[in-house]
């Protein structure tokens, strides 16, 4: 079958992201440029040749492409965006400005393109404070940004905040993975009119909900339409399939959509994911998936964290280059043997430096791989047949812990093939698929390069290791009772801390009264409650039914107050929010109810409690601070009941008994 122009173009893109991804960004943009020569209208790939012409220090070449690509793609934001960064650093602070200022009313309210704009402003405004002089002390990143001068003139902009997992390669291309009950989230600005939202897949309508309306501005002119679908992809077979999102209006007339491909995969095995909210196991036969997600219990959990594999008995250290590199790794290599005694040390080398591993005795056991440099790449390589021979050599060991040593990011991706159940190496931003990473980085002041030796580098990463390991935290008593009479509390009373209120609005669990009428019933707490909202407050009294072991302490007290009242409770309930992290670092025990915004296992409370959390699909949405994204009514921490939070404090309190 003879090779059309088509394909070949497609083909030689292909070739053009293997340069790229291998930081060979001059050979990248001369194949996309072949490949534009057999698509001259394909303004993505024309885009992506400017990028890479841009990497390689060919402003000119980049200009070029960028300035043709902008004339098909005229309302791209990121395009302009780029083309701002091009103007900056060739040193056109004016250009860049004006650039910067078109991605914002492609897109209002991007963050980014907001900070570069206040760059470059800040850098071509003279004069300043007085007796300033030139403004080279101003922070750019610390300014107000203050209301915008340019009108949002794009009344239809998309913003997907999630739409499946990481990409992966795969055999139709770099797709982003759906596994499992996924979320698709985001929000579409638009004028006024749109109802709902459907998702199809492969043109099949599978959902349909009404979209969450959000007023824009005063003249009602632009609407912002949030969305959260929530979606089971295990019923699909494995493999691609078309996704799009259809916005309709009331007469069931498509306004707009969103189209991609995503890759179905098997869903994940529920034992590997017990510490993550993110993973939601599928609701086979369920009417609804909201009422299947939502009718799950919550989650309690103590407070330690399992960061590592539990035990650690087979470790990867990967250290697949020279002589020197080796020598640099052995007091990383040393002091991983110290942290693991018990471990079996699997070190992944070449030939080059084998023999000093051996001579050392760094590791009980050593494979070898030919991970040699293409010529005509400038890059190694490892061939498919390698692949495939050292993926069965390695998963033998069946590693916990699967480690690379080196900084440069060339080697990472053998860790893929080891089968490790944990992922470790540097610039974790850069491999994305690791567990966890390390970037850190000393520069010198003159020339910004690197001037941390690299043994120490590594050091720091198997440090890590040891941090991973063990809870660092300690509790620090607070003997001190001051003013706690001044609240009704004697010297042996024992009480519990309602803190019901936090600096989001939305981050409030709204059933504190229910809880509170189950610790009067059935303890003999008295009750001290802080909350800054009345309506709450007013609810939280009338489920107490004038209850006189009910004290509810109104404004701010003196923080001394505050931290004793924290200090010497017998149980404190409050929101994700800084109380519960003082009253843990006191001592008390301590029940936390923890929004999905952020991992329960980063913001949850240390050293003592509980913390009360809920799976849903779209865990980690990191909402603003007005919450108007979320989409689903903070299930997260609305449907956390008062019976599971009163059953965790009543474990607590049966432990301190």
């Amino acid at each position: 079958m003879p090779l059309t122009q088509a394909n070949a173009s497609r083909r030689l893109a292909r070739r053009a992201e293997a340069a790229r991804d291998g930081r060979q960004f001059g050979i990248a943009a001369m194949l996309y440029e072949e490949a534009l020569r057999l698509n001259p209208d394909n303004a993505r790939m024309r885009v992506q040749c400017g990028h890479m012409r841009k990497e390689a220090g060919d402003l000119a070449g980049a200009e070029e492409q960028y300035v043709r690509a902008a004339q098909d793609l005229p309302r791209d934001a990121d395009l302009a965006l780029q083309i701002g960064h091009l103007h900056k650093v060739a040193g056109r602070p004016e250009q860049a400005a004006e650039s910067y200022r078109r991605a914002l009313e492609l897109m209002p309210g991007w963050r980014e393109a907001e900070r570069e704009l206040a760059a470059v402003s800040a850098a071509t405004k003279s004069g300043g404070p007085k007796g300033a002089g030139n403004a080279d002390w101003v922070v750019p990143e610390l300014l107000p940004r203050g209301e915008s001068d340019v009108a949002p003139v794009d009344r239809n902009i998309l913003r997907l905040f999630r739409l499946g997992g990481r990409r992966v390669h795969s055999r139709w291309g770099d797709l982003k993975v759906m596994r499992g009950i996924e979320a698709i989230r985001g929000y579409r600005l638009a004028p006024p009119g749109l109802t709902e939202i459907r998702l199809l897949i492969n043109g099949k309508i599978v959902r349909r909900e009404p979209l969450r309306i959000h007023r824009q501005g005063d003249d009602g002119a632009q609407v912002k339409y949030v969305f959260n679908l929530w979606h089971d992809f295990s019923e699909l077979q494995p493999g691609q399939y078309r996704i799009e999102l259809g916005f309709h209006d009331a007469s069931g007339r498509r306004v707009r959509r969103h189209q991609e491909s995503v890759l179905v995969a098997a869903p994940r095995d529920p034992a590997d994911f017990v510490q993550s909210d993110a993973f939601v196991e599928g609701a086979p036969g369920a009417a609804s998936i909201e009422d299947a997600v939502n009718a799950r219990p919550s989650i309690v959990r103590p407070v330690e964290r399992r960061l590592l594999p539990d035990p650690v008995r087979t470790i990867l250290v990967q250290r697949v280059d020279q002589l020197g590199d080796l020598v640099c790794s052995v007091p990383a290599i040393q002091r991983l043997r110290a942290l693991f005694p018990e471990a079996r040390l699997v070190g992944l080398l070449t030939s080059a430096n084998r023999a000093l591993a051996d001579n050392m005795h760094l590791f009980d056991e050593i494979v070898t791989v030919d991970f040699a440099e293409s010529v005509a790449e400038r890059r190694r390589v490892l061939s498919i047949e390698a692949q495939q021979e050292l993926r069965r050599t390695l998963s033998q060991y069946a590693f916990d812990l699967a480690i690379d040593l080196s900084q440069g990011d060339e080697s990472r991706p053998l860790l893929l093939l080891s089968g490790g159940r944990f992922l470790y190496g540097f610039k974790d931003r850069q491999s994305p698929w690791l567990d966890a990473g390390l970037d850190f980085n000393a520069h010198d002041p003159i020339n910004g390069h690197e001037i941390t030796p690299p043994s120490r580098k590594m050091l720091l990463l198997v440090e890590g290791l040891r941090l991973m390991m063990h809870d660092q935290a300690r509790d620090v008593p607070n003997p001190d009772r001051a003013g706690l009479s001044d609240y009704g509390i004697g010297e042996e009373d024992r009480y519990a801390v309602i803190h019901a209120g936090a600096r989001l609005a939305y981050t409030r669990w709204p059933h504190f009264d229910r809880l509170a009428a189950m610790l009067l019933a059935q303890t003999d707490l008295t009750i001290l409650l802080f909350s800054d909202d009345e309506a709450v407050t007013q609810g939280i009294l009338a489920a107490a039914a004038g209850s006189s072991r009910l004290h509810v302490i109104e404004g701010q007290i003196p923080f001394a107050h505050f931290d004793a009242l924290l200090s010497h409770c017998a149980l404190f309930v409050g929101n994700d929010s800084g109380p519960k992290h003082l009253a843990a670092l006191r001592g008390a025990p301590v029940v936390s109810l923890h929004m999905a915004r952020l991992n329960w296992s980063e913001w949850g409370q240390e050293i003592s409690g509980r913390i009360v959390s809920r799976r849903v699909p779209c865990a980690g949405c990191g909402i603003g601070l007005d919450g108007e994204d979320c989409g689903k009514d903070f299930a997260c921490l609305r449907h956390i009941r008062p019976e599971e939070v009163f059953a965790a404090a009543q474990d607590l309190l049966g432990r301190a008994d």
